[in-house]
């Protein structure tokens, strides 16, 4: 019983080790969206919003306002909180000023840009746009980091682009089948 007594605090204690890492760790991380978020309000922006995107390191600003400095002005505010430690996507649309037909012409371009080079594998990379005030997301699928780049740089070449948000997923082509995976099953007698 006394030996019971002694294990149990050294039990307990180890198992609030793991509690304590984690939060040590994410006070670790900054808060960079209610950082943002205060610093907009502080300014007098309280229609637009932050959204930080930990997976690709991205700040994304949305919402409205009356006029296009108070966007840069958001940009700004913004920027100076990220630092280097990421990027700010501004998404936030100016009153009065109608981007729709720009964005359809940028992913009427894109569509079409894609769809007719030849050095693009139509079998493996998937891909969709949706531009938003020349914010461009790029969604579906690319078999290597290295053509989802590619991806990334022709998008931003398109005039009227001016960021890109890349959620492709990276998905390996499947390997050709080899003359032993595509003879027939073997037949019992």
């Amino acid at each position: 019983m006394k030996a019971l007594l002694r294990v149990i605090p050294i039990v307990a204690l180890i198992s609030t080790g793991p509690v304590f890492t984690a939060c040590e760790s994410k006070s670790n991380t900054p808060d960079y969206e209610a950082r943002v978020n205060d610093k907009l309000k502080d300014a007098k922006l309280d229609d637009v919003k932050s959204n930080w995107n930990k997976d690709e390191k991205a700040l994304h600003l949305s919402g409205n306002v009356k006029a296009a400095d108070e966007k840069q002005r958001a940009e700004t505010l913004a920027s100076e909180v990220v630092g280097t430690s990421g990027r700010v996507v501004n998404e936030v649309k100016v009153e009065d000023v109608d981007t729709r037909e720009a964005d359809n012409q940028i992913e009427k371009r894109l569509d079409s840009m894609f769809k007719e080079d030849d050095q693009w594998d139509k079998d493996t990379t998937d891909l969709s746009f949706s531009s938003k005030a020349g914010v461009v997301t790029v969604k579906g699928s690319a078999a290597s980091e290295p053509i989802k780049d590619r991806v990334t740089a022709k998008v931003r070449s398109v005039e009227g682009v001016k960021d890109v948000v890349n959620d492709l997923e990276i998905k390996p082509a499947n390997k050709q089948p080899n003359a032993r995976d595509t003879k027939p099953p073997r037949r019992k007698q």
